[in-house]
């Protein structure tokens, strides 16, 4: 993701409230890590598809812990 979305990034998943948590793992990279529940996941990948229409966006890893 380019650093110039990730403002736009954080702050569509803040507005949804629900779907998850953003951390920066890495601020030069940049990285970033959502936390989300389980409960949430499909809507996630389903918003951060559409995301992907609108921004550099690359789902790296997938983790289930």
């Amino acid at each position: 993701m380019d650093k110039k979305d990730i403002v736009f990034f954080c702050s569509v998943l803040e507005a949804t409230e629900r779907f998850g948590v953003v951390r920066t793992i890495d601020k030069n990279a940049p990285l970033l890590e959502i936390l989300v529940s389980p409960y949430y996941e499909e809507e996630l990948k389903e918003l951060l598809n559409l995301m992907k229409k609108s921004i550099s966006l690359k789902m790296l890893e997938v983790r289930n812990d």
